[in-house]
């Protein structure tokens, strides 16, 4: 039997982290980017997934580390069910860890890495973020955190620099672009306005757009908006407001790309995260 079913929390804590639990079969992610840090588990079956041009397999005992503005995508392994765990680490929890350290900004040099002590140590730290808490926990939760994610990025790091929005610059000539799609995603882009801004063909920017990012732009900036929607709906905003303030013509078409993006609607994961 397919199982497709995706849960997600907001520790009160750390409200600014998003964890997940998820069981798939058939459900696949396409190539999309995330506005944080990723980084998953799988304790059932495997999730195969592309990155640069290069394929991984997930399976138990590694650690999938993807950085913001990373496209990839996932799926099954041979169809068969799988079961995941995700948490999504905030590019300011990280920027404080390396200034703690006394260093630059993070990267995770690779994207997948084979770890048996950190792989159960996140279980074990998911399981606490994800269990109703009182403020008595919060000594617990933040020591478990810091000292997770300080041996995660001392072990698998790098140590290049973040723009000052967070986002990796993968190419210099779509920064810029990239930027736009942040700051006014409530917008209207048009393929000749964008390609000119940048000196190329409609098809030149189509193409080394894609080759740049793993997406093409109107992809690339519908994942965006519906980022940036999700964190609006943790917040307690609207679901009709959010649909018009990150670029969607109506709550119809942004209830249709969330849930195919998120395997669930708008409100209910405002309701699971609240």
């Amino acid at each position: 039997m397919s199982q497709e079913k995706i849960d997600y929390w907001h520790n009160p804590i750390l409200p600014d982290m998003e964890l997940s639990h998820a069981r798939f079969q058939n459900f696949e992610f396409e190539q999309h980017v995330h506005l944080d840090y990723h980084v998953g588990v799988v304790t059932q079956g495997g999730q195969k997934y592309s990155h640069k041009g290069e394929n991984y397999r997930l399976h138990k005992g590694y650690i999938s580390t993807l950085n913001p503005d990373e496209s990839h995508n996932g799926q099954s392994i041979n169809n068969e069910a799988y079961q995941a765990y995700v948490m999504s680490i905030p590019v300011d929890y990280v920027t404080q860890i390396a200034t703690e350290l006394n260093q630059t900004e993070h990267f995770f040099s690779t994207p997948l890495n084979q770890t048996q002590d950190l792989y159960s140590y996140f279980l074990k730290l998911h399981h606490i973020l994800t269990q109703p808490h009182t403020s008595s926990n919060q000594l617990q939760i933040e020591t478990s955190l810091m000292a997770f994610c300080t041996e995660l990025f001392m072990r698998y790091g790098s140590h290049n620099s973040l723009n000052p929005i967070g986002i990796s610059s993968l190419h210099k000539d779509f920064s810029d672009i990239k930027a736009r799609f942040h700051d006014e995603m409530h917008l209207s882009f048009g393929l000749e306005e964008l390609s000119t801004s940048v000196g190329l063909s409609k098809f030149q920017f189509l193409r080394q757009f894609k080759s740049a990012t793993g997406m093409t732009p109107h992809a690339y900036l519908k994942r965006v908006r519906l980022e940036y929607a999700k964190r609006a709906l943790a917040k307690g905003s609207t679901v009709t407001d959010i649909a018009h303030k990150v670029g969607f013509f109506d709550q119809s078409h942004f209830n249709k790309a969330f849930k195919n993006a998120f395997l669930i609607t708008p409100s209910h994961f405002q309701k699971q995260v609240k």
